[in-house]
């Protein structure tokens, strides 16, 4: 009985050795273009609006900021790709004396990049974007117009600069992005006209433009530092993120600015896909 129990003792031992070798051998085989980076960061925004459909006068306040990115790298034969989706919505007051003012907007992005190595630590990429963005202004103490509809589809240019700095064994990843809408559509009504008009009489003539950076100058730019915290094996990675996401519009005689100033933190988790199913977390966020 002694010698059974020993010898399935050692037999779950070996099988025990070698599914660890195996996992130690699908570690260090991992396909370095099959990488993930996600994160999910929130904070602050400062607020300063202006849209002459509610109101001539600026409004100022604060809002909820929470973005949440998806960064990976893609190979395609020769060439290298670098794949972004970024959602963003911020949920914000504003007032101007005793008129208040709420603003609700969402944006989805969706970005291709080659990258230029530059050299170890500094790499350059260039690439475009779809931008999606809709939300509403809305006054309550307005009377026959309280809600300004804001929506916009559009192309841009993206580009990325990204530098790691590496101190005392950690990797710490600088980021600045810049997005600038070349062309697109966006919504707008005409001056003096009412949503009951567009949406309960049908006048819907003259409600989609043509949107460019001379009827609507808009650009967005963040800069991000990724701060490792642990050792290499057993890490987390806060990302401290500021952006300004400046939206200006001048259509059908009506003027509009969402300035957005947004203090966020997160955390980073970078995974390497091995196989189907199988994710591995890194240490490296890029």
């Amino acid at each position: 009985m002694n010698v059974k129990y020993g010898i399935a003792i050692l037999f779950l031992s070996l099988l025990f050795q070698a599914t660890m070798k195996a996992q130690t051998t699908n570690s260090s085989e991992i396909n370095p273009y099959r990488v993930v980076t996600r994160c999910s960061s929130h904070g602050i925004t400062l607020l300063n609006n202006l849209d002459t459909y509610l109101s001539g006068y600026n409004h100022t306040g604060i809002g909820y900021n929470f973005n949440h990115e998806n960064f990976r790298r893609a190979h395609t034969g020769k060439y290298q790709w670098r794949y972004q989706t970024l959602f963003s919505t911020i949920a914000g007051y504003t007032k101007q004396h005793s008129n208040n003012q709420f603003t609700l907007l969402a944006k989805y992005t969706w970005g291709g990049y080659h990258p230029f190595e530059i050299n170890q630590r500094l790499q350059l990429l260039a690439g475009a974007q779809i931008q999606a963005a809709a939300g509403a202004l809305y006054i309550p103490t307005n009377g026959n117009n309280p809600v300004s509809a804001k929506m916009r589809l559009a192309l841009a240019a993206s580009g990325m600069a990204i530098y790691h700095l590496p101190i005392n064994g950690h990797d710490y990843v600088m980021r600045y992005q810049l997005d600038i809408p070349i062309a697109g559509v966006m919504f707008s009504p005409e001056f003096g006209q009412s949503y009951y008009e567009i949406f309960g009489l049908g006048h819907t003539g003259n409600i989609w433009h043509f949107a460019h950076p001379f009827n609507s100058p808009s650009w967005k730019h963040t800069l991000s530092i990724d701060l490792p915290i642990g050792n290499k094996r057993h890490n987390v990675t806060v990302r401290l993120s500021y952006t300004a996401d400046i939206y200006q519009s001048k259509i059908n005689g009506l003027r509009t600015h969402i300035y957005s100033h947004a203090f966020t933190f997160g955390f980073v988790k970078t995974i390497y896909k091995v196989k189907q199913g199988d994710n591995i977390k890194a240490y490296s966020p890029y």
